[in-house]
Parts: structure tokens; C-alpha cells; sequence
């Protein structure tokens, strides 16, 4: 499940870009992979693989966005990972102030609703049939947790839910957690766990007792769609229930992230980013990184919503 962390580090000089910042990118770029990677071995390999090209001139005359596309092309040659790379931002990263902490007790929102209500973007009633477009994670304060509470009080009196996670993006494991548990009974579910790259669980998703909202439950049919923009903690998300047998996934495969990052700027408009964690299920110990989560029901994504729907109505005729 991705997460972004920044935290500033100024070797890069705002006045220019030239070799000596280009070579102190990379260098420290392949140090942080070889450190940090969450496979020490492919860390070597990646960070190995950067200096071999720096030795040979490959990255020499490049700026900053170009290098950006060459380092992500090596590396793809060597391990594909989505969540490592030097990204290109417009603004200045190292002038970028790291975000204020928000304290655990605050009634401030972390979040902001926006035009898409904490990513819970549409609800609807599809005859008998809840219907939910999730577009993002949004943290978990009062506010989200409110605005979930009220999306589910509109949904309990359905027959079965579909959620809509097709283009859904990242977030936090907070909402992942919050919203998995509306599907749930009262005894606490195990969904995932956060690994480092020793192996160690550092966070694990388990579902809640206590909510604010109606409880939908663990007997009522539940079906999410995907497909291969799903991404991040909407990946996450399907991913759990799937493993679980509490969900019905339709669509087509998602986008295979399933890594939590790091990102530090690196130079003005250069973010490095490193993999650092990964997301494993308890059932099997395995994810969906690279793979994608896998379909139950295997069908193009834009008729997703019309086969979810069909499988409620013959799943009610039969009862």
C-alpha cells in the first residue's frame, strides 16, 4: 500500500544541474536502494546497476526530467517496481516545508471532503442494490469517519453492495481499515500485514468493533469492481476482502502495487523513491506486487458494473 513520506536533504544546488549534481543523485540514489530496498538482494542489483551506468557516461548532459525517464528505464530492465524511481516534479522539492504533524487528539480534519467526499465520490440506489464509486483512501479523522458512517446508514437497508474502486487510486491503511470493517461482524478480522525488509510486521489492517455506522456484515452479497488503473490501497482494499471470501471481484486485473514507498528530494525537481515495506495477506503470505489482484470475475472493466449487477439479480431469483 503506498505511502509518502518526505523529509529534505539540500546537496543539490538551486542554481544549476550540472555533473557534479547529476553524479551525487545517482550515487545517493543507489546508496538508498542498496539500504533500504525491501529485497536487500534486488537492492544491490538496482543500486549496482545505476552506478554501472554512471561509470559509463549514460547519464552525462542529462536535466533533470530526462534523467528521471533514463534512471526509471534501467531500472525497469533490472527489477520492475512501481513504487522505486526518481520522480520529476514542477515545484521546488527541496524548498517544499514537510508537512505540520496532526495531533492524534485534534478535531481539525486531516482530510478535506473536496468535491469527492473523502473518495466515497458517488452513492446510489441501484434498485435494491448499494452502489459506491470509491476514488481514494482519504485519512481517518471525525470528519471521514463521519462521512462513511453517513454512506453506510444510506446503504443498510440494501440487499447487496457493489463498490467501484475501477481508477481508484492510493490512500492510507487507516480508511482501508475503516471501510473493510463495515463488512465485517463484531469478532475482529485479520486482512494484512506490513512487512519490512527483514520480514518484520510493522502495521497490520484487523477490523474494527466499534463503529460509528450501521454494520453492513459478513452475510449480505458484496461485489468490487477493478481494473487495471485499481491501484495502491484500492488494491489493498479488494485484496483483503478477496483473500477473506467476503468479496466478489469483477472486472480486470488491477495494477500490481503492492509496496509501500519513501520519497526524499533529491535535487530541485527530483523526488527519490525507494520500496521500503510490502503488504501480505495472513491467509496465504502472499500479494498481489506485479500480478494484480486477480478477478473472481474476469470481464473488461467497462462492462463491470452491468455483470455485477446481473450476478445480484440471479443471485436473488435463486433465493
Amino acid at each position: 500500500m503506498a505511502v509518502l513520506l518526505i523529509a529534505s536533504v539540500g546537496f543539490a544546488h538551486a542554481d544549476g544541474f550540472g555533473d557534479v549534481e547529476r553524479t551525487k543523485v545517482i550515487e545517493d540514489y543507489a546508496q538508498k536502494l542498496e539500504d533500504s530496498y525491501v529485497f536487500a538482494a534486488q537492492g544491490k542489483l538496482l543500486a549496482n546497476g545505476l552506478r554501472n551506468h554512471l561509470k559509463r557516461g549514460d547519464y552525462a548532459g542529462l536535466a533533470e526530467k530526462e534523467l528521471a525517464e533514463k534512471v526509471q528505464q534501467d531500472m525497469d530492465s533490472i527489477s520492475p517496481d512501481q513504487h522505486n524511481g526518481l520522480v520529476y516534479v514542477e515545484f521546488d522539492a527541496l524548498e517544499e516545508p514537510p508537512p505540520s504533524p496532526v495531533p492524534v487528539a485534534s478535531t481539525e480534519p486531516v482530510s478535506r471532503p473536496g468535491p469527492d467526499n473523502f473518495g466515497m465520490e458517488k452513492f446510489s440506489m441501484k434498485g435494491r442494490t448499494a452502489y459506491l464509486h470509491v476514488t481514494r483512501f482519504a485519512p481517518v479523522d471525525r470528519f471521514s469517519t463521519e462521512a462513511v458512517a453517513q454512506v453506510m446508514s444510506k446503504a443498510a437497508h440494501s440487499d447487496a453492495m457493489i463498490i467501484d474502486l475501477r481508477d481508484g487510486h492510493g490512500g492510507v491503511q487507516s480508511m482501508v481499515t475503516l471501510l473493510s470493517s463495515y463488512f465485517f461482524d463484531e469478532r475482529p478480522v485479520h486482512l494484512l500485514d506490513e512487512l519490512d525488509r527483514d520480514g518484520k510486521v510493522t502495521n497490520s489492517v484487523i477490523t474494527s468493533i466499534t463503529l460509528t455506522g450501521p454494520r453492513y456484515g459478513s452475510k449480505r452479497p458484496l461485489y468490487i469492481l477493478v481494473n487495471e488503473e485499481t491501484a495502491s490501497a484500492s488494491e489493498a482494499f479488494a485484496y483483503g476482502l478477496q483473500q477473506q471470501k467476503r468479496a466478489v471481484i469483477v472486472g480486470s486485473k488491477t495494477s500490481g502495487g503492492a509496496h509501500k514507498q519513501f520519497g526524499v528530494p533529491v535535487s530541485n525537481h527530483l523526488i527519490a523513491f525507494v520500496a521500503i515495506g510490502r503488504t501480505v495477506t495472513p491467509v496465504t503470505h502472499t500479494n498481489w506486487e506485479r500480478t494484480g489482484v486477480q478477478p473472481d470475475v474476469l470481464v473488461p472493466a467497462d462492462q463491470a458494473l452491468d455483470v455485477a449487477l446481473a450476478q445480484v439479480a440471479k443471485g436473488s431469483a435463486q433465493q
